[in-house]
């Protein structure tokens, strides 16, 4: 398993690197992640991304499929070969176009299936557990159909267009995060996806973000907003260390002979730092096993709280500047350097003691979050401004259970009955 930095939330909201050495066997705890995890978490990203919008696209794709009429019979899923009937009709209309009762009905059947509710009998269960009834589910679903719909009429209200261009930028930038263009293509391939289609569903998301831009501006931050925030989550990051480091590798099942060989090698390298011969970043790029290896062994701040045990012991001995001993972990052996620390006494009081990639951090996440607070506001009120018609549940559709006597899991007693 290769070695990768991540992008996370922390109890905040601020985003922050968290990092763990991978090649780890039985071993939970976190260590420092590179490169190499980065673009396997890059890839869980744009799996999770392009299923996002390809749902975002699915659905809308069928909000415009206006039909007047009817398509009734049976359906033949697929999953569990469940079968069920149509009942044909409009669910809701939006703007004068017609949303099949048909296509909310497929949509909530494949979910029903696709969780595992097959008898009426889970399904009713997971209703009452999750606070729905089949009304209020079913109005969720065209909320969301609603929703695509106005978005699309949005982004042409707005003049929003994505250009080629815009998507060979796109583009690049996740290939980027791969080793190879070939790369990323065999990991959409594996998703169900070719290049085109991902290409397709990057442009819904591309003129999502520029409808955003342009119905949400945001200004950046100040350096007062910036004081403030830093003040306001403090204790998040005081105290936190930024730090490189060298790594020797050693596989799971080298012999002792090999990770004395290992231990040697990493001596070496620490000994001619110390000596000055060499560098610590150059070291890292010539040395290290570790996929930080390109950027100078650098794996970013942290307040030692995601490291492996034994990183976190040495780095929290150093201060900016000192470089470790070596370091054995479940990974091989480290020779770690702090490169800087955050500390304040009391309150931050000058934007000038704010380092400057936390402070980058710190003004994405006030940007983005004051941005996404505006986009679902003006969201809402364009939704709510258009002109939105739902019709009422047919009560012959698949999904329509009755709830009657079905008490909540968390009111029941182990023979399944409710809590006096």
């Amino acid at each position: 398993m290769s070695e990768g930095a991540s992008m996370a939330q922390d109890r905040s909201g601020a985003k922050r690197h968290q990092y763990r050495v991978a090649g780890r066997t039985g071993n939970t705890a976190d260590a420092p992640k590179t490169k190499g995890e980065v673009k396997r978490e890059r890839k869980a990203l744009l799996s999770k991304t392009a299923k996002y919008v390809l749902v975002a696209i699915g659905v809308l794709a069928m909000v415009l499929s206006v039909s007047t009429m009817a398509c009734a019979g049976v359906l033949n899923q697929s999953q569990g070969d469940v079968e069920y009937k149509l009942t044909g009709g409009i669910a809701a209309t939006v703007e004068g176009a017609d949303i099949a009762e048909d296509s909310i009905t497929r949509q909530i059947m494949s979910s029903r299936t696709s969780m595992g509710y097959d008898s009426d009998e889970d399904w009713a269960q997971y209703l009452v557990d999750s606070g729905y009834t089949p009304e209020s589910y079913r109005q969720d679903i065209i909320d969301s159909y609603v929703r695509q719909y106005l978005l699309g009429k949005a982004e042409q209200d707005y003049d929003v267009t994505v250009t080629q261009e815009d998507l060979d930028q796109a583009w690049d930038e996740l290939v980027a995060g791969y080793s190879s263009e070939d790369e990323l293509v065999e990991t959409l391939e594996s998703m169900g996806m070719s290049k085109d289609s991902y290409l397709t569903s990057l442009e819904s998301s591309l003129a999502q973000e520029k409808l955003r831009d342009k119905v949400a501006p945001v200004e950046e931050p100040s350096d007062d907003d910036v004081i403030a925030y830093a003040n306001e989550n403090l204790s998040g990051y005081n105290d936190a260390r930024r730090s490189s480091h060298i790594l020797i590798k050693v596989a799971d099942d080298a012999t002792d002979e090999e990770r004395e060989e290992a231990r040697a090698e990493a001596q070496e390298i620490l000994d001619k730092l110390n000596a000055g011969e060499i560098e610590f970043a150059d070291a890292a790029k010539e040395y290290s096993d570790d996929s930080s290896a390109d950027d100078g062994g650098d794996v970013g701040w942290d307040k030692l709280t995601t490291f492996v045990t034994a990183y976190q012991d040495a780095l929290s001995q150093l201060s900016p500047g000192q470089i470790s001993g070596v370091v054995e972990s479940d990974y091989g052996f480290h020779i770690i350097q702090c490169t800087d620390l955050f500390h304040v006494d009391g309150e931050v009081t000058s934007i000038d003691q704010i380092p400057e990639d936390l402070r980058e951090q710190f003004i994405e996440t006030i940007t983005s979050t004051e941005q996404t607070t505006a986009y679902n506001e003006w969201l809402d009120q364009y939704v709510e401004d258009a002109d939105v018609t739902v019709n009422p549940m047919p009560e012959d559709v698949p999904y329509n259970v009755s709830l009657e006597g079905v008490v909540p899991t968390s009111e029941q007693t182990t023979d399944g009955t409710a809590t006096e």
